[in-house]
């Protein structure tokens, strides 16, 4: 009996993580890579102006949290697709996170059988997948973060979901507007036919949501923070909810434990030296 159950958890968790199979998914993306201005400039307009000093705010705030590393648990949604079964499943999460470039994630599921170990910077990821013996590597761009982890978005998304702070990215093609919604500041940049709003505190500057919205204003992703814990002049999340809400797709993370400034943090992927080597473009 207990053979039995072990086998329902790890079908259970391949559901969770190999809904494509780990076949390298070549959909068009429906967010966009933000190629962030870095330049000092002066505005003469003085609500860009003020929606330049609140970026800035929003972003020195949220540097304020790092070199994490944090646990929890995770739960991901998903439809039946191109014959596909649905997905609703969740596990449990490891987090090690260092700004501005790396990521990493061990998801485990019940009597602690390992479900995948990744490893996520700017350029590249390696990505083991214990249950299929394999392991994938390649560049990590939306389509491939998507495929592997069900969240079809770019590293800043990534990052921002599992570091439980914003960080905004400007383009100096981005086209700049404000208004107010009560105690939120509500920021749109728009670049090209993408939209994307953001919603600050106006007072410790945590940002609540964030929304990609496309050319007909219907909404492509959707992330939202909650449950926020002060560290110092900022804040951090413990529970991220994603959403793609076309495609009625969802992941969440809710984090238990959060330890901020941790030295020498691991990004390690281990896997055995026999198993299978997978790579993407």
């Amino acid at each position: 009996m207990k053979n039995i159950h072990i086998k329902i958890v790890l079908a259970s968790l391949a559901l969770l993580f190999t809904r494509f199979s780990y076949t390298q998914d070549n959909q068009t993306d429906s967010t966009t890579v933000i190629t962030e201005d870095t330049n000092k400039t002066t505005e003469t307009d003085p609500v860009k102006q003020q929606i330049l000093d609140i970026i800035k705010e929003v972003n020195n705030r949220s540097e304020m949290v790092d070199n994490i590393i944090s646990s929890g648990d995770i739960a991901v949604k998903v439809p039946p697709k191109n014959g596909q079964d649905a997905i609703d499943q969740s596990g449990s999460i490891e987090i090690h996170v260092k700004k501005k470039d790396d990521v990493w994630f061990d998801i485990t599921g019940t009597f602690g059988v390992r479900g995948a170990m990744a490893h996520f910077n700017r350029k590249n990821f390696v990505f083991y997948n214990s249950l299929a013996d394999e392991v994938i590597m390649g560049s990590t761009s939306i389509i491939n973060i998507g495929t592997l982890t069900k969240i079809r978005c770019t590293f800043d998304d990534l990052l921002n979901c599992f570091s439980g702070t914003v960080r905004i990215s400007k383009s100096k093609s981005d086209s700049l507007s404000m208004t107010e919604e009560g105690n939120q500041y509500v920021l749109s940049l728009k670049r090209g036919t993408i939209t994307r709003k953001f919603w600050v505190d106006k007072n410790n500057y945590s940002v609540y949501k964030y929304i990609y919205y496309g050319k007909s204003g219907s909404t492509l992703l959707q992330l939202e923070f909650s449950d926020f814990t002060s560290y110092g002049e900022s804040n951090y999340a413990k529970k991220i909810e994603i959403r793609r809400p076309k495609q009625g797709e969802y992941f969440a993370v809710k984090l238990e434990t959060v330890n901020l400034n941790q030295a020498n943090i691991s990004f390690s992927v281990e896997y055995p030296n026999d198993v299978k080597i997978k790579k993407w473009h």
